[in-house]
């Protein structure tokens, strides 16, 4: 009985403090009195955090009342664990999109165009790169190239396994971060033995190339509109892990090479976003130290990820004279993947991605 009547006693308070808010605004509106603006904004402040603690008072309460008998607090906490995105109906080519299974396969229609070249043909451009990648494609490994080979050591697995989050996503394997972490090591050295054959013959595992999609509507967009949705790739735990050793080995011909510029700081160790802002900073700070005016041109490349030119990406690794070995496997890993969307239960069909490369 406190409860109940603490609860319709906070709703009382909220709405006198309505009544009174809208007094005052429209006071506000009138004179436009910097001390009745002050007012308004301490109700409003006030309406809030009564509210708030409306709300969590009715959630305590609700929670309380859970009973583990009749399997309410179970559902509950599936519910509270879990939270589904909400996805309104679909405008698609075929109609409209009511189910899950057709919602998915409307956003994944719309993602497969995404996941597609740019229509800038440059057939000078597009001859030297296919010359480059078949004429590399034809060159044969020698011994000597797959001997010098340094194999990836187990203690080096657990290394990166220790650094897995285990509230991260998985992907279609459905094999978790937590699951990895648990792993007996009779099962790291046998993931170890997968990495290391993975180096020596030059080859990416199909069954890993398929992504996960989860759709988020991008900020103040029409939800009903697929394109309008941000596709958030899942990939496998184990993929992720063996891309760690082969982002290593294409480091170190980076840094060996001297290949990337030192201007460049995204995706790269010890640099980030932070530390490019701060060198905008400082020479902004020197042009007016020196009396003189800093210019800046800032570019964003839509969807600049979503459609890299694979074909194009190979022939410039080849042009700096990447390891052939480690090109062969990057060649592996960047060809044939596919995605498949999934909203609640329902998932689509597997879609080619045509161009894009996995983020």
């Amino acid at each position: 009985m406190v409860k109940k009547s603490t609860a319709t006693y906070i709703h009382a308070n909220i709405k006198d403090l309505i009544k009174t808010r809208n007094k005052t605004k429209k006071a506000w509106q009138t004179l436009r009195n910097p001390l009745i603006k002050t007012e308004l904004n301490r109700i409003e402040k006030l309406i809030k955090k009564l509210d708030k603690h409306s709300r969590q008072k009715d959630q305590t309460e609700e929670l309380e009342a859970l009973n583990t008998e009749d399997g309410k607090l179970w559902r509950k906490a599936k519910i509270m664990r879990k939270k589904e995105q909400k996805i309104p109906v679909l405008l698609g080519e075929n109609g409209f999109a009511y189910s899950y299974s057709i919602k998915a396969e409307t956003i994944a229609l719309s993602l497969e165009k995404q996941f597609s070249l740019n229509d800038l043909s440059h057939r000078e451009t597009e001859n030297e790169v296919k010359k480059s990648t078949e004429n590399f494609s034809t060159l044969p490994l020698t011994n000597n190239q797959i001997d010098n080979l340094k194999c990836i050591q187990p203690s080096e697995v657990i290394k990166v396994i220790k650094n897995l989050n285990i509230k991260k996503a998985c992907g279609l394997d459905c094999i978790t971060n937590k699951m990895v972490k648990n792993l007996p090591c009779t099962m790291i050295f046998e993931f170890t033995e997968i990495v290391n054959n993975i180096f020596k013959f030059n080859y990416f595992p199909k069954a890993w190339k398929t992504a996960v999609v989860v759709p988020i509507l991008k900020p103040g967009k029409d939800p009903t509109q697929p394109e309008n949705y941000r596709p958030i790739l899942l990939l496998s735990t184990l993929s992720k892990l063996t891309e760690n050793f082969i982002l290593d080995k294409l480091n170190e011909h980076l840094a060996e090479n001297k290949i990337l510029c030192p201007e460049q700081f995204g995706f790269r160790k010890s640099l980030t976003t932070t530390h490019q802002l701060l060198r905008v900073v400082e020479y902004i700070t020197s042009g007016f130290e020196k009396g003189k005016c800093t210019g800046a041109v800032f570019l964003d490349v839509q969807k600049a990820f979503d459609r890299v030119w694979i074909q194009g990406l190979i022939h410039k690794l080849i042009r700096y004279k990447t390891p052939p070995h480690l090109l062969r496997l990057l060649k592996s890993y960047l060809e044939e993947r596919k995605f498949a969307v999934k909203i609640g239960n329902s998932i689509s069909e597997a879609k080619i991605m045509r161009a894009g490369i996995p983020q």
